[in-house]
């Protein structure tokens, strides 16, 4: 008898919940770097400990992301990512406890963190589970969008509902509408659709470290990992250092630098949409990583030759645009390659991967600046990196179903 395959309406609330959570997520990573000033007043700290409350998330994502991975794998996906959202929303209401008290907003942020590899993780098992092959590339682009929408409200709103209101009605609105998306998920999101989406895949041994062992013997996906390091990595830290490199380099003020930066985000967060919709459209996936990868050499050898403000908007927008829109490509190839069976632990793989990178990237620009006076020698890294990026993307495999 033909096992019937279908998608199902109810993949949409599903995703449209787990945006949701993954938003709330990287809001509450945010909200107090937007405010670092008013915080070292108000707790009468100094910055170097108020930073804490911000570098708590990509350390616990360090550690955890790998274990979260597989985690979700064995559990699937409502439970393995609840784990994520019924952390988030309890301890951002924990924050209401003692708003005043550094220790209990160290705590607050260390328990939201802790459920962040979780929530993030998750996002490949969610598509490969509830959505055809054809639509795939669609939904972890979209839940990919939603990463960018919680920054960017972090950034943008913290500041105006502190100014408007006050510090603790903007934990309150925060802390509702964390545990709003705790109920929410749990109550609503179901773990599979009643029959399966697809095909099963072939049935593979799990090996050691929840499938890490066996995935890592994956050509396509090693290949792909070493992408993953590159441009996460250098996005990072460009974001760190945008704003400095585009004052030193052409005398553009810091509110223009910082416009700048704005636009390259609010173009990957419209990369997130476009890219993986054609991607599944034309039922091709590699050629936008090798694009993203070309263009990311181009667009930052030309960010250090260009002049002018325009120029270099344009020139960071369309770097923006392909770089940020390759993650949910990459994202789905990493599935694709791996299974289903394996999608959490694949992108925890790889998330680990990015945040090394950004360790490792931020400071050693950094360094180089401070070694050589200028940012053209950390740039010239980064080209170094994209071009090496952009010969490994060449041998990748195409890992559409269909390609």
């Amino acid at each position: 008898m033909e096992q019937d395959y279908r998608v199902y309406r109810y993949r949409w609330v599903v995703l449209a919940i787990y945006m949701y959570i993954s938003a709330l997520t990287q809001l509450y990573w945010l909200n107090f770097a937007a405010i670092d000033t008013y915080i070292e007043e108000m707790l009468h700290i100094p910055a170097s400990s108020a930073q804490w409350l911000t570098l708590v998330f990509p350390l616990i994502q360090v550690i955890l992301t790998i274990p979260a991975g597989i985690i979700i794998d064995k559990i699937g996906f409502k439970w393995g990512v609840g784990i994520g959202a019924i952390l988030t929303g309890v301890f951002s209401l924990l924050r209401l406890a003692a708003p005043d008290s550094f220790n209990m907003l160290l705590i607050s942020q260390i328990g939201i963190s802790l459920g962040q590899p979780f929530v993030l993780n998750g996002v490949t098992k969610l598509a490969s589970v509830w959505f055809a092959p054809k639509e795939e590339a669609t939904a972890v682009g979209l839940g990919t969008l939603a990463l960018f929408v919680g920054m960017m409200v972090a950034l943008g709103a913290t500041p105006v509902l502190l100014e408007e209101l006050s510090y603790t009605s903007m934990l309150w609105i925060y802390g509702i509408a964390g545990i709003f998306g705790t109920l929410v998920f749990v109550l609503i999101v179901r773990s599979k659709p009643p029959t399966p989406s697809r095909a099963p895949e072939a049935e593979i041994l799990t090996g050691s470290w929840g499938g890490l062992g066996v995935i890592l013997k994956n050509r396509n996906f090693i290949l792909l990992g070493f992408v993953t390091f590159v441009g996460l990595g250098s996005f990072n830290g460009l974001a760190t250092w945008l704003e400095k490199i585009l004052q030193e380099l052409h005398n553009i003020p810091m509110a223009e630098g910082s416009t700048i930066s704005a636009a390259m985000i609010f173009a990957g967060m419209i990369g997130c949409i476009v890219v993986p919709i054609l991607s599944d459209k034309v039922r091709k996936r590699k050629i936008f990583v090798v694009l993203a990868t070309l263009l990311g050499a181009i667009c930052i050898t030309a960010m250090i030759l260009i002049r002018g403000y325009t120029p270099n908007l344009i020139n960071c927008m369309i770097l923006g645009f392909f770089l940020l829109s390759a993650f949910p490509v990459i994202l789905t190839m990493s599935a694709e390659v791996t299974g289903p069976r394996y999608a959490g632990v694949s992108v925890g793989y790889l998330q680990l991967l990015g945040n090394l990178a950004a360790v490792i990237l931020v400071p050693s620009m950094e360094a180089l600046e401070s070694s050589t006076g200028q940012f053209v020698a950390p740039l010239s890294l980064l080209v170094a990196l994209f071009a090496g990026a952009f010969v490994i993307s060449l041998l990748l495999k195409d890992t559409h179903p269909q390609a």
